[in-house]
């Protein structure tokens, strides 16, 4: 009975290349543009006609990590 391999993603791919997952007239693969990469969290950018929420990550405040935690509890 011959082995079979599954087919490779995409992704598995990509060897260092950065752009290997780039697709025409869709961001939501391969690179971002500089203005999603700089995005805060909460905001919306277009790009391509496509919009997209801003990049993961907790929206940035003036609170430490303990003021924010006690904030929480109560």
């Amino acid at each position: 009975m011959g082995i079979f391999r599954r087919p490779r993603a995409d992704a598995e791919k990509q060897q260092g290349d950065v752009h290997a997952l780039d697709r025409d007239d869709d961001p939501r693969g391969g690179v971002q543009s500089d203005e999603y990469r700089h995005a805060a969290p909460v905001e919306i950018v277009e790009d391509a006609g496509v919009a997209l929420g801003g990049p993961g990550g907790s929206v940035p405040e003036d609170a430490t990590p303990d003021e924010r935690r006690d904030r929480d509890r109560s």
